[in-house]
């Protein structure tokens, strides 16, 4: 991920953690995951470049789990993991997965379309408790790269048709993936 990449995803992070007054990360995690899955549907492109990865709890924007991951060690080394600490702190002892942001997000990196899936996910998945969020984002999307080798990265296009994208939305994903491929 490109330097305004990782602004735009922690700016969306910081929207979240100020709607909510503060969450934890596997909440956080799962927000992301919807609303991806909602702005993928509505508008045919991503809501921010980090992928999701398959793992047992459900999907994870990689790049950011390991920032957290980073920041609950105490040994930040990624640029990704920098930024956060910057922008977010854990609640302490007593809540020691929740996210409490330092700052108000800059809405200059968030689209309307992006404010609008954040707020529904947020509106639906932000007091669901760990089970339903486990069940509800074990969607095909999960189950499809959680049964593959390697890094079980999950497909955009078959988070796309998680969200229930239609026939033409898909097939708008799939050329601009196409031509997203050929660019690089």
């Amino acid at each position: 991920m490109n330097r305004f990449d990782q602004q735009t995803l922690i700016e969306e992070v910081l929207y979240i953690l100020e709607k909510t007054g503060g969450i934890d990360y596997y909440h956080l995690f799962k927000i992301l995951y919807f609303a991806e899955r909602l702005h993928l549907a509505e508008w045919g492109s991503r809501l921010n470049a980090d992928d999701f990865c398959a793992l047992d709890y459900g999907p994870v924007p990689t790049h950011l789990y390991d920032a957290v991951k980073e920041l609950k060690s105490g040994s930040v080394h990624s640029s990704l993991a920098a930024m956060l600490a910057e922008a977010v702190e854990f609640a302490g002892e007593d809540a020691p997965n929740v996210l409490l942001a330092k700052r108000r997000p800059d809405m200059d990196f968030l689209s309307k379309a992006c404010i609008e899936e954040l707020d529904k996910s947020i509106t639906r998945h932000s007091t669901q408790s760990f089970r339903q969020l486990k069940d509800a984002s074990h969607d095909d999307a999960w189950k499809e790269a959680y049964h593959t080798s390697g890094l079980r990265t999950m497909s955009t296009l078959s988070i796309a048709k998680a969200g229930h994208a239609d026939a033409a939305m898909i097939d708008y994903i799939r050329e601009q993936l196409e031509i997203d491929d050929l660019l690089k």
